[in-house]
């Protein structure tokens, strides 16, 4: 079976940009219990490193998680199909 190497890399970049405007808008309407959160998940105190979202670094997080999950799963679709090329 061969991969859709562009349809694998939009989904990927949609679903990423999804969860980073959900994690946007977490911040923004909970900030301490999203950094409470984000603590939990990497067992770090990330108290001191909390900051203010603004427009411009919200957009930015979505535009860089969901362009880089789609060159990174673009990548991973690429080296599949490599890998399962002598196989079919």
């Amino acid at each position: 079976m061969k991969l859709d190497t562009k349809a694998l890399a939009i989904a990927a970049g949609v679903a990423a940009a999804v969860v980073s405007a959900a994690c946007a808008l977490m911040v923004a309407v909970a900030p301490e219990f999203a950094t409470s959160l984000f603590s939990n998940v990497v067992h770090l105190d990330l108290t001191p490193l909390a900051r203010k979202l603004t427009w411009g670094n919200a957009v930015g997080g979505l535009v860089f998680w969901g362009l880089g999950a789609g060159v990174v799963f673009a990548f991973a679709a690429w080296l599949y199909n490599r890998a399962a090329g002598g196989t079919a």
